[in-house]
């Protein structure tokens, strides 16, 4: 019969919902701040980022009692930290909880209001930048690419031109590559130059 039963997971690490934001002085933020107090607590919500697990994997992953793990994976969950993304069970029949890191991830800030809004605004615009990029980038590729010519391929054609006895020319990167680390770049210095704007701005 146990048999029958899952022995695996197909639960994941990602975290695809909406981000979280949290203040410092919160009453939230006291029982998160509680639940990762020790270097255990730490080092379980560490290993559930690398790949879910059981309690028992947990314990065995940072070296701990089933007790001790349970009793921080319990204190994570209610911190809103962690989740039970599957159940499976062990050879021997026995029903197991696989948890797994909390789907919304989670920043804590510290300081001004305004703070957060301008580091929301400044995360939500650098993430629709790269979007913008990869979508360019893409149709820069599919520009470069010559009609009919398989993108894998283009390699042994580059090789089969130095075949003649003359040193080949290492292959460069693809043109939508290019474009892409270009376009990170522009973004990076445009980042830095507003950050140094507002480092200099005269304080009143």
């Amino acid at each position: 019969m146990s048999g029958l039963l899952p022995t695996s997971t197909d639960a994941s690490s990602e975290q695809e919902g909406e981000l979280r934001t949290l203040w410092l002085d919160s009453d939230d933020a006291g029982e998160l701040l509680s639940s990762l107090s020790s270097d255990t607590a730490r080092a379980v919500l560490t290993a559930l980022h690398e790949r879910p697990a059981t309690a028992s994997e947990v314990a065995d992953s940072v070296d701990t009692s089933l007790q001790n793990a349970r009793h921080h994976l319990t204190n994570l969950r209610e911190a809103g930290l962690v989740r039970v993304a599957d159940t499976r069970y062990s050879q021997k029949g026995r029903e197991m909880n696989v948890y797994a890191p909390s789907e919304d991830p989670l920043v804590v800030f510290v300081g001004r209001k305004e703070r957060k809004t301008s580091f929301l605004d400044s995360l939500r615009g650098l993430v629709a930048a790269v979007g913008v990029l990869g979508v360019l980038s893409l149709f820069v590729q599919w520009l470069a690419t010559p009609a009919g010519v398989a993108s894998d391929s283009l390699p042994r054609m580059a090789d089969s031109v130095g075949s003649g006895g003359a040193a080949t020319a290492p292959l460069s990167l693809p043109p939508g590559a290019l474009f892409f680390a270009g376009g990170l770049l522009v973004v990076a210095l445009l980042l830095a130059w507003q950050r140094w704007n507002r480092l200099d701005r005269p304080t009143v």
